[in-house]
């Protein structure tokens, strides 16, 4: 049957691709707005939460994650586009039963897609948030937006899935 779609895998999916609609429509909201509100302050900067802890700063990133350049606009793109259409495979193919996995899949596909649409229409993602985690890795973590807010936790989901929640193979042998 291959990659031809059944009754069963589509069945019960309507929420989590629900959940990956709302991403994108909020992560797209947030960017517009905080883009238009920066634009207009001095320093394209602002506190939000103590002198230094959290602000929103405006930020363009032309590359993928913490701004690495990886080919241009169109390549970053499709590549986004073609991750997408992956994961709308693994989100249809994967067992209703597995939930955690089902939301990780649609808050990547969320993510994935909010700073594709960003990517195919600006040639660069629009970035806003900008937090000081402790200083164990950098001096300020990079600014970022909802969609790579979303693809994290999606990832924390899906290790967290596998890692303990994923019988392996030899347990059952």
């Amino acid at each position: 049957m291959g990659f031809l779609l059944s009754k069963d895998m589509v069945k019960n999916k309507y929420q989590f691709f629900s959940m990956s609609a709302l991403i994108i429509f909020c992560d797209q909201i947030s960017k517009r707005y905080f883009e238009n509100y920066l634009l207009s302050v001095k320093g394209h900067s602002v506190k939000a939460v103590g002198d230094e802890f959290a602000r929103f700063t405006l930020a363009y990133n032309t590359g993928i994650a913490f701004s690495i350049d990886m080919g241009g606009r169109f390549v970053l793109a499709s590549v986004s586009f073609l991750a997408s259409l992956v994961i709308i495979y693994l989100i249809l193919k994967t067992d209703i039963k597995k939930k955690l996995e089902l939301w990780a899949f649609s808050f990547i596909l969320g993510g994935a897609v909010g700073n594709m649409i960003d990517r195919a229409l600006y040639g660069k993602v629009v970035d806003f948030i900008d937090c000081d985690f402790p200083d164990l890795i950098m001096e300020r973590w990079p600014i970022f937006n909802i969609a790579d807010s979303f693809v994290t936790i999606g990832m924390v989901f899906l290790a967290v899935q596998y890692l303990f929640f994923e019988q392996k193979k030899s347990d059952i042998q």
